[in-house]
């Protein structure tokens, strides 16, 4: 007598638990309201204008100190601790990039400035992908920096043996002599360099394989 076959029960399908929204994940992807997208604007394009405005506040007051001084501002070696205290200065420093790095995140985008990244879709062939252009220019600046950077290390190295002073005491030499202009300076371009490196929320814009 055959024993009566009993179809099997399909296996339960386990779903994994969404795991909790990190602190920061909340800060960095944390939206502004509606109404208040064009005041985030308006405060990012400030804090654009007011860090160019303290570039060449620096940039100037070094040229004419420059131009009417015949001899460096600081002893010789530059000493390592002026007013403001270091610590001061890497804090502001870091806080400016935190800075800009959020308000870039913060500020609203124009979605018909990203809707052509949302369409696109993995190509068969990378030689068509659309992007390839924008990620040419991307990997050439990526270059020019890191050659730029071997250069300086070079010209370090060879000042060193010359007994002649290196690219670090002229930054050491900068904040003796004016370092409130110098940590100025300074802030605004790690503002910059934070607005330059953020990412956007990968939940919303991270593109999935099929």
């Amino acid at each position: 007598m055959s024993a009566a076959v009993t179809p099997q029960q399909p296996a339960a399908v386990t779903r994994k638990e969404p795991k909790p929204e990190r602190l920061i994940d909340r800060i960095l992807n944390w939206q502004f309201p509606e109404r208040a997208r064009g005041v985030v604007t308006w405060i990012s394009v400030v804090l654009l204008l007011v860090a160019f405005a303290l570039l060449v506040w620096g940039m100037v007051s070094a040229v004419s100190y420059t131009l009417t001084h015949t001899g460096p501002p600081c002893t010789n070696p530059p000493q390592r601790e002026a007013s403001p205290p270091q610590w001061v200065m890497v804090g502001v420093c870091l806080l400016a990039f935190v800075l800009g790095h959020l308000t870039a995140r913060w500020q609203s985008i124009d979605p018909k400035h990203s809707q052509r990244h949302k369409n696109l879709r993995e190509v068969d062939h990378p030689e068509t992908d659309p992007r390839k252009r924008e990620a040419l220019i991307i990997q050439t600046l990526l270059l020019v920096f890191l050659v730029e950077v071997i250069g300086l290390l070079i010209i370090e190295a060879v000042t060193l043996s010359q007994n002649v002073w290196p690219i670090t005491y002229y930054v050491r030499c900068a904040y003796d002599a004016a370092g409130v202009q110098s940590m100025a300076a300074a802030a605004s371009i790690l503002f910059l360099v934070g607005r330059w490196f953020w990412l956007p929320d990968r939940g919303q814009n991270a593109r999935t394989r099929s």
